[in-house]
Formats: C-alpha cells, sequence, structure tokens
C-alpha cells in the first residue's frame, strides 16, 4: 500500500507541474530599438562639424499644438518643431522616442537625390544602415522590378477597372510595358521617392522581424490629381472684349477650372517617365472618384545582417500628426500617414522564458521520481 500511495502522489505531481507549465505565461518581449546611432554621408561618419543632409520634425515643448485643416478636417497633433537641419540631436530624438511620427528626413536639400545620406545604429547584437535612395540602386533592376510588382499588386483592382484605347484596361496596358518600365527605372531611377523621413526602427530578436516605418502622406492623390473643387482667384485684372479690367473675383472662392486635372505639385512627384506619370495620374483619379485613398510611400535603403533591402509600402495607417511647414494652400495630407515594411530574418531557436522553467520542472521531476523509486525498493 505504501508503495502504491508514493505512485501516485508522484503522478498526481506531474499532472499538476504539467498542468502549471502549459498554463504559463510567456513574458513580455521587449522590442529592440536603436542605439549608438551614427549619421552618415556616403558611409563616413557626420560631425557638428561636418553636418548630415538631414531634415526633422518633432514637437516642440510645452502644450501640444492642434490642427484640423488638414486631411479629414480632424485634430491633428501638429509637428511644429521643424527647422532642425543637420541637427544630429534632434534627428536622434525622433528616432528614440518611440514615436513614429516624429521623423528624420534622409537628403533633404532636393528631389535629386545624389548622395546615400543615413545613419547606422546597435540594434541589439547587430547593427542596421538606414540611407536614402540614389540613382545607383536601380541600377541591376532589382528595385525596379519589386516596385512596380508591388505597385501592380496593390492596385491591381483598381487599374482594371480603368478602360484604356483598344478595350483594354490600365492593368493590361501596365502589364504589357512592364519590361520597359523597369528598364526606364534601371536607368533613370525615381528621384522623389528616395529621400525617405524616417519614423520608428524595432527590431524582435525572438521571432528576427525588422519593422521599419516610414511618415508620408497619408493618401498622396493631391500630389497626382487636383482635387480642389474651388480655389481663390488672385488675378488682379483680366481681360474681358480685348480689354484689361478690374477682376470682379479677385480674392474670392471660384469653381477650380483645373478641378480633377494634373496637380500642381504634379511634376514634383513625377517619376519622369510619361508613361508610367499618366497611369499613376489615372489611377489617383478614378481612386478619388471611388472615394479610396492612393498610399504610395517613399523608399529607404536598408543593410542589416549583411543583406541589402529596399523599404517600401503600398499601405498607411493614420498618423494623427500632421507638418507644420507644409503649404496649406496645397497641402493637407504632409505626415499624415505611416507606412510599415517589415522583414524577418533568419535566427537561432531560443525556447521562450516558459519553455524554458517547464525543462526545469519536468528534469526536476525525472530526478525526483528516481530518489522515490529507490526509496520504495529499499
Amino acid at each position: 500500500m505504501t508503495g502504491y500511495i508514493k505512485k501516485l502522489l508522484i503522478g498526481t505531481s506531474v499532472a499538476a507541474s504539467m498542468s502549471a507549465i502549459a498554463t504559463a505565461p510567456a513574458f513580455a518581449v521587449n522590442l529592440t530599438r536603436p542605439t549608438n546611432i551614427q549619421f552618415t554621408t556616403n558611409g563616413v561618419a557626420n560631425t557638428s562639424a561636418n553636418q548630415p543632409n538631414i531634415n526633422t520634425w518633432n514637437y516642440a515643448p510645452g502644450s501640444p499644438v492642434y490642427d484640423s485643416t488638414g486631411i479629414g478636417g480632424v485634430q491633428r497633433h501638429v509637428l511644429n518643431d521643424y527647422s532642425n537641419t543637420g541637427n544630429i540631436n534632434k534627428a536622434i530624438a525622433a528616432l528614440t522616442d518611440n514615436d513614429s511620427s516624429t521623423n528624420v528626413e534622409l537628403f533633404t536639400s532636393g528631389e535629386t537625390v545624389t548622395d546615400h545620406v543615413g545613419f547606422t545604429a546597435n540594434l541589439g547584437n547587430k547593427t542596421i544602415k538606414i540611407e536614402s535612395v540614389t540613382k545607383a540602386d536601380w541600377a541591376d533592376g532589382t528595385l525596379a522590378t519589386g516596385w512596380l510588382t508591388g505597385f501592380r499588386d496593390a492596385y491591381s483592382g483598381i487599374m482594371s477597372s480603368i478602360p484604356t484605347t483598344g478595350g483594354s484596361s490600365l492593368l493590361n496596358d501596365f502589364n504589357s510595358n512592364f519590361s520597359s518600365l523597369v528598364t526606364y527605372l534601371s536607368t533613370n531611377g525615381f528621384n522623389s521617392a528616395g529621400d525617405p523621413n524616417i519614423g520608428d526602427v524595432t527590431y524582435n530578436q525572438e521571432t528576427g522581424n525588422l519593422k521599419l516605418d516610414l511618415v508620408g502622406h497619408l493618401d498622396v492623390t493631391s500630389n497626382y490629381v487636383d482635387t480642389r473643387k474651388t480655389i481663390v482667384d488672385t488675378r488682379q485684372t483680366i481681360v474681358i472684349s480685348g480689354k484689361t479690367v478690374a477682376n470682379p473675383t479677385y480674392n474670392k472662392s471660384i469653381p477650380n477650372p483645373n478641378y480633377l486635372g494634373f496637380s500642381p505639385n504634379f511634376s514634383r512627384n513625377s517619376t519622369g517617365n510619361q508613361l508610367l506619370d499618366l497611369m499613376v495620374y489615372s489611377l489617383a483619379k478614378a481612386a478619388f472618384l471611388q472615394k479610396k485613398p492612393l498610399q504610395i510611400s517613399e523608399i529607404a535603403k536598408v543593410t542589416f545582417n549583411n543583406e541589402v533591402d529596399y523599404a517600401f509600402s503600398f499601405t498607411a495607417v493614420d498618423s494623427g500628426a500632421i507638418a507644420g511647414d507644409r503649404n496649406k494652400t496645397t497641402d493637407n495630407t504632409s505626415h499624415t500617414g505611416i507606412y510599415s515594411w517589415n522583414k524577418t530574418y533568419t535566427t537561432a531557436s531560443v525556447p521562450e522564458p516558459s519553455g524554458l522553467v517547464g525543462l526545469m520542472v519536468v528534469g526536476g521531476l525525472v530526478v525526483l521520481r528516481r530518489k522515490v523509486r529507490k526509496t520504495v525498493i529499499s
């Protein structure tokens, strides 16, 4: 009877222990964020005397500033600390405040990106480098093929609904010209997309997931299509019957004669390819009429684990913020969108803390069982 009772107690103990293991929650995993941030230009470290070609958008200290004149007409937190060209300390603050809406623009002096402006940082025991994208990065066709494929995959539904000449569709035309578009971008690049605004970088050491948040427009339609139904008439005089007379609607709101035409910002956001520009314009116009946002991020060059990737996305979430230095006449979307790029890198398999506890408990039970067995036999 004594031996039976001891065996019963061991069995009950094992069952209870295994139940505890099964229900023990895994400890929360903290995401690793950048440390030891160093700004570089073409691989050379920048200093306060040799400032990088960057600018940052932060929130100024003090009471928050809100603005409801942006997209959607909702109250948005204004990124009102923005005159920070070359300021490394402000840039590091934007990258380490755990807020994806505050951000650093890499290569801020124009749309034609000529240098790899960026930063290196530690993510735990790994090193990452994030840079602007130059014409040379497009040359081998990898980026061009990936970007055009992502663009098509994101908008194939709308593109297939847009008729073109000869009974075709915009999607069919895009596919028919895919190779030539790859060749064009490989040769010429896409300048207006290569100066990304970096909001946040995180790395999950357990899963190997790297996440990069790019800040942009929640809806880029107005970059390609003039969506203003009315405009303010700035003409002080007009010509009637060959005579110049005072303009009776000067400084008043009038119907926009260019409504649904090309945006005033179109040339700034142009790909440089007439066919691709027309396709993007047609897509943007159709999306606007269907009340759907057009979402396209800028592109960042990412070097991690000795692998080079290009981070971009065609899906954005609302940032809840807006740029304080935007032109309110033509821009109500700057910094309103967060585009997230993710990639999972191979990592060594490491048991979760609860799993380690379980292994320790099972090991202890094996030892205990052996001891009790010896006692029973003796």
